[in-house]
């Protein structure tokens, strides 16, 4: 028997006190209602109706039960509408993971923005280089650069291309100048991400025409963080590899150049992972949408300090 489809019929008998009306009104036959209720009442083990030929009428505990059905169903009803309200109005709590670099450059801006927009919103961002169960852990979303998708069980969204750049600080390069061409770089200390000391690392560079030349270098220093690899070029410890957007701010402050700008490195996408499209909720349905946005502003904004740093470069070299 389905107790929840034959106490909204018994409701709306007793409120309309007519089977014929209630049948209308659910869409079913004046004799389907009739068995329903019948049934209803068979399952109580008590008579909820009067029935004449002329006329229906509640029995005391028909009345209790009446009272006791609206609640329940009011409740039920409740309950169904917050949890489509999940999906339509963004509020709650949204656990986030990435890497602490990828957090640090875009997603902290990003929360910042999208919880001016979706105030009901809290969100827990989890930074970690380490590998995450985005199930298991019970994230909503994860934000990942690969170079490509590597589990087909997650969905993902892509949120732009990136790739790394060799750096340096400037008065390393003004001290030194003889990085002209890929194979010069043997030649001077190469700083390295790594979460161990490494004899070698193998660095294929790609230059504008899609060509690629790979270089062995011996790393002079090895350190598990991106800031602590920015931190030591900025030093003048060497050169170095580093993502775009842990380069772009240090380079568009002056605390560090490109080396080789013709070439790039470790072509990657950054993906939005999450579980399941299907019955998205609302909150992670409108951060997806946001961080589309955000990294399209992210990305002009990289490509314009790339772009200055180019020319500023171009006029000092032609004024030396």
């Amino acid at each position: 028997m389905d107790l929840y489809r034959n106490m909204r019929l018994f409701v709306r008998v007793a409120e309309d006190l007519s089977f014929t009306s209630a049948a209308r009104s659910l869409t079913m036959s004046i004799g389907v209602a009739s068995r329903l209720v019948t049934e209803l009442e068979q399952h109580l083990e008590t008579r909820l109706l009067h029935r004449t030929t002329r006329q229906i009428a509640l029995t005391q505990a028909g009345k209790r039960y009446l009272g006791r059905c609206r609640a329940i169903l009011a409740s039920i009803d409740e309950a169904e509408a917050e949890a489509r309200a999940v999906h339509l109005q963004p509020a709650g709590r949204l656990h986030v993971h990435a890497s602490p670099a990828i957090g640090r450059h875009y997603l902290v801006p990003a929360i910042g923005q999208y919880q001016q927009q979706y105030p009901h919103v809290h969100v827990a961002l989890s930074l970690s280089d380490e590998n995450m169960d985005l199930l298991e852990d019970g994230f909503d979303t994860a934000i990942v650069a690969m170079p490509a998708l590597r589990d087909s069980s997650f969905i993902g969204v892509n949120l732009r291309e990136t790739y790394s750049v060799l750096c340096a600080a400037p008065g390393y390069v003004r001290h030194d100048r003889s990085v002209e061409t890929p194979f010069d770089l043997e030649a001077h200390p190469f700083v390295s991400f790594a979460p161990a000391f490494m004899e070698s690392v193998d660095l294929a560079l790609i230059d504008a025409n899609e060509a690629s030349v790979t270089v062995t270098m011996k790393p002079a220093f090895c350190v598990n963080t991106l800031e602590s690899v920015a931190s030591a070029l900025e030093l003048g410890m060497g050169i170095g590899a580093l993502p775009l957007h842990v380069a772009v701010e240090a380079i568009s402050a002056g605390r560090l150049v490109r080396v080789l700008p013709r070439y790039r490195l470790q072509p990657l996408t950054l993906y939005a992972l999450f579980p399941s499209r299907q019955f998205l909720d609302a909150k992670v349905r409108t951060w997806l949408d946001h961080l589309k946005v955000h990294f399209e502003g992210a990305t002009r904004h990289e490509e314009s300090v790339l772009s200055e740093a180019s020319r500023v470069a171009t006029v000092t070299a032609l004024r030396a």
